[in-house]
């Protein structure tokens, strides 16, 4: 089920939604654990933004890799016309070397 969230404030009157995403994993060298780098997600997420809302964010900015782990949550820091918004990744399903999350965008400003 999608849900709407719409920016608190914002002008272009444009909504964020709940979005699935499908990333390949990356392997990270040297361990047992499975990640997708954080360029990668940052890249593909704006994408996906902005095919869904058709507004392009001016930044999306995650603190690290994307762990490929079931239940495994981020918050990246979304901007858009200069209003800074939570952007929570959540892991919902990991299979066949693919990562699939959700991108979840709460209507309030962050301060």
């Amino acid at each position: 089920m999608t849900r709407t969230r719409a920016f608190s404030g914002a002008t272009t009157g444009a909504a964020l939604l709940v979005l699935p995403l499908s990333l390949s994993l990356t392997a990270c060298g040297g361990s047992d654990k499975d990640y997708v780098q954080e360029k990668t997600v940052e890249r593909i997420a704006t994408e996906q933004l902005t095919n869904a809302i058709g507004v392009t964010p001016e930044d999306l900015d995650c603190p690290g890799d994307l762990e490929g782990k079931v239940g495994t949550e981020m918050t990246c820091v979304l901007t858009s016309e200069g209003e800074k918004y939570d952007a929570i990744l959540t892991v919902d399903d990991v299979d066949g070397g693919r990562v699939h999350f959700q991108i979840d965008v709460p209507p309030n400003a962050t301060e």
